[in-house]
C-alpha cells in the first residue's frame, strides 16, 4: 500500500519549512530575499503599519478637535459684550487664558469707573485664575498683580507699594509691565520728594530693562523735568552726638 504523504510533509506552522527555504534562498538576490522577508513578516508588517497610520490619524484629529474647541473658545469670548456676560464665560472656562483676560476687562471698567474695591478684587479674581508656565499666560498674571497694586495704592492702601515692587523686580516679567512699575515708583519717590529713590528706580530701568523698551521715552521726559534725578540730593551728614 502506498505511504500517506502527508505524513511526511511537515506542519504549515513548523520552522523547518523556514530552514528549507533559507536553504534554497542561499544565493538569491536581493529581491528574491525581499520577497522572503515579506512572506514571513507581512501579517506583522500590515498590523504595525495599521496602527501608526491610526496613531495618526487619531493625532490629526484631535488636533483639529483642538482647534475647533479653541475657535469657539474664542467666539464665545467676543460675544461678551458687557460685565455679566464676562464673569459668566470667566466662571464657564475656569484656567483658560482667555477667562482671565475677561476679568482683566472687568476690572479695567471698574477702575474707570471709580469702583476701585470692586476693581481690586476682581483684579486678583483674574491672577488667580490663571494657569500654566507660558509667557503670555504669566504676562496675563503678572498684569492682573500689578494692577490690583496700582487699585490698591490709589486707595491708599500702605500695602500697595510693596505689589508695584515686586513687580518691578520681577525678572520674569515682561518689560512692559517691569518697566511701567519701575516708572510709577520713580514718580511716587518724587512725589514725596525723595530725589535718591526716584533715582534708584530710573537707572534700573536703564540696567535692567532692553534699550528700546516703550518706556524709554517717558523716563528720558522725567529726568529732562527733574534735573534731581542726574544727581539726587545726597542726605546731609549727621550731627555730632550732643550737638
Amino acid at each position: 500500500m502506498a505511504e500517506d504523504s502527508s505524513k511526511k510533509r511537515p506542519p504549515s506552522d513548523d520552522d523547518r519549512n523556514l530552514v528549507v527555504v533559507d536553504e534554497d534562498f542561499a544565493n538569491a538576490d536581493a529581491e528574491d530575499r525581499l520577497w522572503l522577508f515579506w512572506e514571513r513578516n507581512k501579517n506583522l508588517i500590515v498590523r504595525g503599519t495599521t496602527v501608526v497610520v491610526l496613531a495618526i490619524i487619531g493625532a490629526i484629529g484631535f488636533h483639529f478637535w483642538q482647534e475647533s474647541k479653541r475657535e469657539e473658545l474664542g467666539l464665545a469670548y467676543v460675544a461678551c459684550q458687557d460685565e455679566a456676560a464676562r464673569r459668566a464665560f470667566a466662571a464657564a472656562h475656569p484656567g483658560e487664558p482667555l477667562a482671565a483676560v475677561a476679568l482683566l476687562e472687568v476690572a479695567d471698567d471698574l477702575r474707570r469707573a471709580n469702583k476701585l474695591e470692586d476693581a481690586a478684587k476682581t483684579y486678583d479674581a483674574a491672577g488667580k485664575s490663571v494657569v500654566g508656565d507660558a509667557k503670555a499666560v504669566k504676562a496675563i498674571a503678572t498684569r492682573a498683580r500689578l494692577y490690583a497694586a496700582l487699585t490698591r495704592h490709589e486707595l491708599g492702601q500702605a500695602e500697595a507699594i510693596a505689589g508695584i515692587v515686586a513687580v518691578a523686580e520681577d525678572n520674569t516679567a515682561p518689560d512692559t509691565l517691569r518697566g511701567y512699575a519701575m516708572y510709577v515708583l520713580a514718580n511716587l519717590a518724587l512725589t514725596k520728594g525723595d530725589s535718591a529713590e526716584a533715582a534708584k528706580w530710573v537707572n534700573l530701568m536703564d540696567k535692567r530693562l532692553k534699550p528700546n523698551h516703550v518706556w524709554a521715552s517717558d523716563k528720558a521726559w522725567l529726568v529732562r523735568s527733574e534735573p534731581s534725578l542726574l544727581t539726587p540730593v545726597s542726605a546731609p551728614p549727621a550731627l555730632p552726638a550732643g550737638k
